[in-house]
């Protein structure tokens, strides 16, 4: 991790893709707006989009005006959206977090387009990544790389150019600026996961160890990383999937489960599953041979897993939803 002071710069892998135009998601929060400067002084064309969550009521609105205003005075050009994550989350059966989650993806993947771009700057930070790596694997988490600094997906590339650097970091920067930002009150309040771990369990690391263990979770995590791509790597030159990118299954029929775990994480992440599991991986191995009574393993997300004859192929959930 960087600790620079009062200067922040973007992650070297970010730099780049921030030469054309960017999609900044703003939150109003002390990390987005950090973002926000941090890419205008590097002479970004950026562009900001703020997502109301029609949780919090009036905070929520303060939040969104805040938004609004802070890009007025910075020029900035600025869109708003607002969604029911109640309802969202009652239709999709899923958490309040998951389903705020995947509609921000949503829409800033919309007001990308919007903007000509591909590139949605994230203002994730390397505190984030220790809340990352412990969740995941509290969760059993196949894998706990943590996040990237570069993710793409469905088109997207998704740039978190504040990864290396920490929450103390850029608290001094904004005020090595003179900049505000507001706080979302129910972040102090342990009642989700992530919370609990931010709040009650890397302190409770940070006094059993006598240290800081943000740093060296993330350099697990980035060990894990390259192991991962290398992985990913190998497996790309072997002769997987079929023309169409479905897993050809006789390419798998004699190798060993630990070989076909790993084809399978790989495959489902490229194909866009998120938050998978050993669980996950486990129960779609389990529907791969031709006499097995099952054929499709709901995943997260919404996507499903789908043994057809001799290949496994993922529906999306667009492509379910249009089935039901």
């Amino acid at each position: 991790m960087k600790n620079k002071g009062t200067s922040l710069l973007p992650h070297p892998a970010c730099i780049p893709h921030l030469h054309g135009a960017v999609l900044v998601g703003l939150s109003g929060g002390r990390d987005s707006v950090a973002l926000l400067h941090v890419l205008l002084q590097q002479g970004c064309c950026v562009h900001a989009c703020h997502v109301h969550h029609g949780i919090r009521g009036a905070a929520a609105d303060a939040d969104a005006e805040f938004c609004r205003t802070l890009c007025e005075r910075l020029n900035v050009p600025f869109e708003q959206h607002r969604i029911n994550v109640p309802a969202l989350a009652e239709t999709r059966r899923v958490s309040l977090e998951t389903a705020a989650r995947t509609a921000r993806r949503e829409l800033l993947a919309a007001a990308a387009a919007r903007c000509g771009t591909n590139c949605v700057a994230l203002a994730h930070h390397a505190d984030d990544q220790a809340e990352t790596v412990l969740f995941r694997l509290a969760r059993g988490a196949a894998g706990y790389r943590g996040m990237q600094p570069i993710h793409a997906a469905q088109g997207i590339l998704w740039l978190r150019p504040l990864l290396e650097y920490t929450r103390s970091d850029i608290t001094r920067y904004l005020e090595a600026q003179g900049e505000i930002w507001v706080e979302d009150a129910t972040n102090a309040v342990a009642d989700v996961a992530r919370n609990r771990i931010r709040l009650e369990v890397l302190p409770a690391l940070n006094r059993a160890l006598e240290r800081d263990v943000a740093p060296i979770l993330n350099r697990s995590a980035a060990q894990q990383a390259d192991t991962l791509a290398a992985l990913a790597e190998a497996l790309d030159l072997l002769p997987l999937t079929d023309p169409q990118g479905r897993l050809y299954l006789p390419a798998l029929a004699e190798r060993s489960p630990a070989f076909r775990r790993a084809v399978l994480h790989h495959y489902l992440t490229h194909a866009g599953v998120p938050g998978l599991t050993h669980a996950h991986i486990c129960a779609v191995d389990a529907i791969l041979p031709p006499d097995s009574p099952g054929h499709s393993v709901n995943l997260p997300g919404g996507y499903r897993a789908v043994r057809r004859q001799k290949r496994l192929l993922v529906e999306n959930p667009a492509l379910i939803n249009r089935k039901v």
